[in-house]
């Protein structure tokens, strides 16, 4: 009984040896690889600068707001002429991609933010009669933006 007990546990240990071997590709143990703890020398590449909007020529500014970061209130333009209302917005992010939405009036848009290239969007807003109307940008602090209104005529 003493010897098919040493021979069952010879076997056995022969078969969990073959086994391990067999999974690590040698005689080796696996070790798995240790991340380098050191400081990460790759820099993130550079931003681009954020530059205003400019006018085209013919084009009547009524609002131009920035260099500014985060939500802004807005401002309530009195002297909007008729014409096709147009508004730019160039805007930067220092973290992550972030949304900026702009209300004007009732209505509004939303702009990705980049967060390595200036985003730049215009929208036309359409026909506008003479008088007034209110702006606002809504986004987070991270976020740095110039905007501006322009008038063009029909």
């Amino acid at each position: 009984m003493r010897t098919s007990r040493t021979a069952f546990t010879a076997a056995a240990a022969l078969t969990l040896s073959t086994l391990l071997t067999s999974c690590t590709g040698g005689g080796e143990a696996y070790v798995p690889p240790v991340p380098d703890a050191s400081q990460s020398t790759v820099e993130p590449p550079p931003q681009e600068p954020l530059t205003a909007p400019e006018a085209d020529l013919g084009e009547k500014g009524v609002l131009a707001e920035g260099p500014r970061r985060g939500p802004w209130k807005g401002a309530t333009t009195t002297n909007l002429p008729k014409g096709e209302l147009r508004i730019t917005v160039h805007c930067l992010s220092q973290s992550k991609p972030t949304d900026l939405t702009v209300t004007v009036d009732n209505g509004g848009f939303d702009v990705r933010c980049s967060n390595l290239h200036q985003t730049i969007i215009m929208n036309g807003w359409g026909a506008t009669s003479a008088g007034k109307f209110r702006l606002t940008v809504a986004t987070e602090e991270t976020v740095r933006w110039y905007i501006s209104a322009r008038v063009s005529p029909r």
